[in-house]
């Protein structure tokens, strides 16, 4: 058997070595380790993002269904802000609805006839949002139907970007949303712009569904 034994310069060779090869360890974990963390928590955010976004697919969906079997479009209202969960809340200013009926008009000799017109339009939330559709204005009546005051004759009623294919007389019921989509993890202090092209996460979510 056997024994080694550490010189002095030998043992000292050798405690330089480990610290070099200690110190070398931790600066390549410290350059490593804030990409691997910015990784992690982007992952995260998108996955949320997704999550959330299929919460309000799910809402605009609902929405629509709702209109399209005689519930008035303040009811619908009403059934969405009760049942939403994050993301959406009508109630604080980061959510809104619009519920827009869509008729293509069967009134013979009437200005919109064989025309599609926004029948009825309620909007319920205080974020900032546009509707889609194209329409240079029109009125409407009270609620809970919100219906449209002049929708033969009214010109400014008409939508451009709706199917060619409805029938006269026929209706398409379609619900829009916007909702806000906040971060649940520090991602933006390490410098990333997050929000906004080139990003992958908007701190803006849209949904709209047609029935």
């Amino acid at each position: 058997m056997r024994t080694f034994i550490l010189t002095g310069s030998r043992r000292r060779r050798l405690q330089l070595r480990w610290r070099c090869d200690s110190g070398q360890t931790l600066i390549e974990f410290a350059l490593v380790a804030p990409v691997v963390l910015l990784l992690m928590l982007g992952v995260i955010e998108v996955s949320y993002a997704l999550l959330d976004q299929h919460i309000v697919t799910k809402a605009t969906r609902e929405g629509s269904n709702l209109i399209s079997r005689d519930t008035s479009l303040a009811d619908a209202a009403n059934a969405l802000r009760s049942m939403s969960s994050r993301p959406l809340n009508f109630n604080d200013g980061s959510s809104k609805v619009i519920f827009s009926v869509v008729k293509k008009v069967a009134t013979t000799g009437a200005t919109n006839y064989n025309k599609a017109v926004l029948y009825q339009r309620y909007t319920y939330g205080t974020m900032a949002g546009s509707s889609i559709l194209n329409n240079s204005g029109g009125s409407f009546g009270p609620s809970p139907e919100f219906q449209a005051v002049n929708s033969d004759n009214d010109a400014s009623l008409q939508v451009s970007n709706v199917p060619a294919t409805m029938a006269l007389g026929g209706m398409l019921y379609i619900t829009e949303i916007f909702t806000k989509h906040p971060l649940i993890t520090p991602f933006d202090q390490f410098g990333v712009a997050i929000f906004g092209p080139p990003s992958m996460i908007p701190n803006t979510l849209y949904s709209i569904a047609y029935f």
